[in-house]
């Protein structure tokens, strides 16, 4: 059955000085999550340290602010528009001066999601969604952007996008086989249908769909609907009830505004030192 879970009803506890948190996604909430999610809130001047466990990987995703990223080789600034992968063992430190909120998911054991995680270490990566290729719904102005994916981060434990749908817009409906699935709206106002329930969405909220439940999104009239969508694991198949009314995405080749994607930076750099 489909579980929705409110930020505004959920209560912030202390976990250091300067940050509290908001469990969102917790086992006793869905049982048997692979995927533990919560709401860091960070005060000026506060700092909290990541450091993956070893069978684990960590995501986090700016909200609100701005914050400092620093690792053994990396430092940069993060906006709303980042989200960073932690592999295993990689420890790394955020820090804020003047406040930021973060989203932050945690996989405790990422090899029961993919065979190949002994084999493969996942890459530490830094993602600006508004520089990456944009890939566009053939049928309607939905859109995709990926955040996690075997191809950027090297790992199928978990594949995360962020999702846009235009005012109106909607999906046919559909279920995943080999997954589950939920959201976290970041924007807007819609509904989520699951099996023929209606949920009214808004900022906040996340829905959680097990594998094999039916349902689809639509956003409001009047709102543009964005939010992150998450898959557990990242390999997967998507069955829909109407398979002539299947989504089918094409890349654009271009970020959200229009340029060259930051993909595309990476590659044209590449064969500039001959890799």
């Amino acid at each position: 059955m489909v579980v929705k879970v409110s930020e505004t009803s959920v209560a912030a506890q202390p976990m250091n000085v300067g940050i509290a948190r908001q469990r969102l996604l917790t086992p006793e909430r869905v049982d048997n999550t692979d995927v533990l999610l919560d709401r860091l809130t960070l005060a000026a001047g506060a700092s909290i340290r990541f450091e993956p466990a070893a069978k684990s990987l960590s995501w986090l995703h700016v909200l609100a602010g701005e914050a400092k990223l620093e690792t053994l080789y990396y430092r940069d600034r993060l906006t709303d528009a980042h989200s960073a992968l932690l592999p295993p063992g990689f420890a790394a430190t955020i820090s804020t001066d003047k406040g930021a909120s973060l989203l932050y998911a945690e996989i405790p054991d990422a090899a029961r999601l993919d065979k190949g995680f002994s084999a493969t270490t996942p890459l530490f990566t830094v993602i600006n969604w508004t520089r990456e290729p944009v890939f566009k719904s053939k049928s309607d102005r939905r859109m995709r952007i990926a955040l996690v994916s075997p191809e950027l981060c090297q790992t199928a434990a978990i594949k995360i996008q962020m999702v846009i749908y235009p005012p109106g817009s909607t999906a046919s409906s559909y279920h995943h086989e080999g997954a589950a699935s939920f959201m976290y709206i970041l924007s807007g106002r819609g509904e989520a249908w699951a099996n023929g329930q209606r949920l009214p969405i808004q900022p906040g909220d996340v829905v959680y769909f097990r594998a094999r439940e039916r349902h689809h999104l639509k956003a409001a009239d009047d709102s543009e609907l964005r939010f992150l969508v998450f898959y557990a694991p990242g390999e997967f198949k998507t069955i829909w009830a109407d398979p002539s009314k299947a989504s089918a995405w094409i890349s654009t080749e271009r970020d959200i505004n229009g340029y060259p994607t930051e993909q595309d930076e990476r590659e044209r750099r590449h064969l500039w030192q001959g890799i």
